[in-house]
C-alpha cells in the first residue's frame, strides 16, 4: 500500500479518561460494583460513534501500584463498564479497547513501582492505539479531567478537551478547548466547521494601558463573557487579550459579534465603575 493509501485508510479516535470523564469517581476505584456512570455520557459516546469515532480508554490505575486492588480487579471493572455502556448506548461494541497503566514512581508494590511510558502525562497508551488499530492521531482527540490527560494529547498530536467547571484550572490549561462534561465536549468535537464568513470578531480598547494588567478585571472579563454567551445562546470561540485591548471572536457575522460586544463592554464597565473607578475602562471599539 502507498503511502497516501495508508494515510487514507487511518481512522479518527477519541481518546477518553475514565474516571471523572466517563465515571463518577475521583480516587481508586477497583471493585465493579462501584461503577456509576456519569450524566450525558451515553448520549455523547453515542453522538461519537455516529460520526465513525473510534472509542478508547486511557487511564491510569496507580491503585494497582499502590496495593489497592490488583490488574484482575482492574481488567473486570473495565469488562463491567462495557457492559453498562453497551446497555445504555444500546450498541454491541461502545469501547474499542480499554488501555491502562498500572504503575507508579511511589507505589508500594514493587513490580509496579517505577515510571512507564503509558503513564499520562506520557503519551503511550495514545500511540500504543494507534498503532494496533491504525489511527490518525492528528485528526483524533484526547478528553478528560486532568492536565495530563491534555498534556498526554498533545504529545500525540491530538487536539485535546479538558472537562471542567473551574475558571482557574481552564485559564491554565493547554487543552485546545475546556467544557463542563463529555456531551458538550462530543458537540464540540462533532459541530461541522463554521464558515469563515459566520464568524465575526470586535476588539475592546482599553482606555488606558494598564487597565488590563488588572488581574481581577480580566477575570472578570472572561467570566463576563462565557455568562454572557450561555445567557444569549452565541458561540463565543475565543477571547483574546493584548496589551490595551481585547478581541472576541463569536458564530454568526459582524453583527451579532458587535452587539455582544456592546453587552459586554456594557456589562464590565459597570462592573468597573463600582469597583474601581467613576470613569469607563473602555475607548472606541
Amino acid at each position: 500500500m502507498s503511502s497516501p493509501d495508508r494515510q487514507s485508510a487511518l481512522r479518527p479516535a477519541v481518546f477518553l479518561d475514565r474516571d471523572g470523564t466517563l465515571i463518577d469517581n475521583a480516587g481508586d476505584l477497583g471493585d465493579p460494583d462501584q461503577l456509576k456512570i456519569l450524566p450525558g455520557v451515553a448520549q455523547a459516546l453515542q453522538l461519537l460513534l455516529k460520526h465513525n469515532f473510534m472509542l478508547f480508554v486511557v487511564t491510569n490505575q496507580g491503585g494497582v501500584a499502590r496495593g489497592k486492588y490488583n490488574e484482575e480487579a482492574v481488567l473486570q471493572t473495565h469488562a463491567r463498564l462495557e457492559q453498562m455502556l453497551r446497555a445504555e448506548v444500546a450498541t454491541p461494541t461502545v469501547i474499542t479497547e480499554y488501555y491502562y497503566c498500572p504503575f507508579h514512581p511511589q507505589g508500594t508494590v514493587e513490580n509496579y513501582r517505577r515510571e512507564h511510558e503509558w503513564r499520562k502525562p506520557a503519551p503511550g497508551m495514545l500511540f500504543a492505539a494507534a498503532l494496533a488499530h491504525a489511527i490518525d492521531l492528528e485528526k483524533s482527540w484526547m478528553i478528560g479531567d486532568q492536565e495530563r490527560d491534555v498534556v498526554a494529547g498533545a504529545a500525540a498530536q491530538c487536539r485535546t478537551i479538558l472537562i471542567s467547571s473551574d475558571r482557574e484550572q481552564a485559564a491554565a490549561s493547554v487543552g485546545d478547548f475546556v467544557e463542563k462534561d463529555l456531551l458538550h465536549a462530543a458537540r464540540r468535537i462533532t459541530t461541522p466547521v463554521i464558515d469563515a464568513a459566520a464568524v465575526g470578531s470586535v476588539t475592546l480598547h482599553a482606555r488606558r494601558s494598564d487597565i488590563l494588567s488588572d488581574a481581577v478585571f480580566k477575570e472578570t472579563i472572561k467570566s463576563m463573557a462565557h455568562a454572557l454567551a450561555q445567557r444569549t445562546g452565541i458561540q463565543l470561540l475565543q477571547l483574546e487579550f493584548h496589551t490595551n485591548s481585547v478581541t472576541a471572536t463569536v458564530e454568526g457575522g459582524e453583527v451579532i459579534a458587535l452587539g455582544f460586544a456592546t453587552e459586554l463592554r456594557r456589562d464590565t464597565e459597570r462592573w468597573w465603575r463600582s469597583h474601581r473607578a467613576p470613569e469607563s475602562p473602555w475607548g472606541s471599539f
